[in-house]
């Protein structure tokens, strides 16, 4: 293999993850290139075709490979409970509004009509979830 030969350092299935991984190797002097970088959108599509490759020149991988070593090694940030909070309320809200729409209906037609209040969770089922999996990073080995 030729050092200026690009090698995959990377498989990662979140944009935002690929490009900041992308802009700290770039910012250490490592030449990365980005596959499928402009072919995703909001659509979960790009997982199908592998996620987004970073690969870099064979004569730099050692590098990347310390680099991106150091950056696993950090502990993961502590969550926080701000979206679940968000999520909360925003199924409160949700939850209220449509109790303000039916109840004129279910004082003229019944129960009937709480049918669709009580079917309120069911919706929530169609918010979007997150479909990102774990990222792959291809790290050459310690030495010994």
């Amino acid at each position: 293999m030729t050092d200026d030969a690009m090698v995959p350092i990377a498989r990662i299935l979140g944009r935002g993850e690929a490009l900041t991984v992308a802009a700290m190797l770039s910012a250490a002097g490592i030449i990365v290139h980005v596959g499928s970088e402009y072919y995703t959108s909001v659509s979960p599509d790009y997982i199908a075709v592998g996620g987004l490759r970073l690969t870099v020149p064979a004569w730099q991988y050692e590098d990347a490979s310390r680099l991106l070593a150091e950056m696993l090694a950090e502990p993961a940030p502590v969550p926080n409970s701000y979206t679940v909070r968000a999520v909360g309320r925003f199924t409160l809200a949700t939850g209220g509004a449509l109790g303000l729409l039916i109840s004129p209906y279910a004082f003229m037609w019944g129960l009937k009509a709480l049918m669709v209040f009580l079917y309120t969770p069911l919706m929530l089922l169609q918010l979007p979830a997150n479909v990102q999996g774990r990222s792959e990073y291809y790290l050459s080995a310690e030495p010994g």
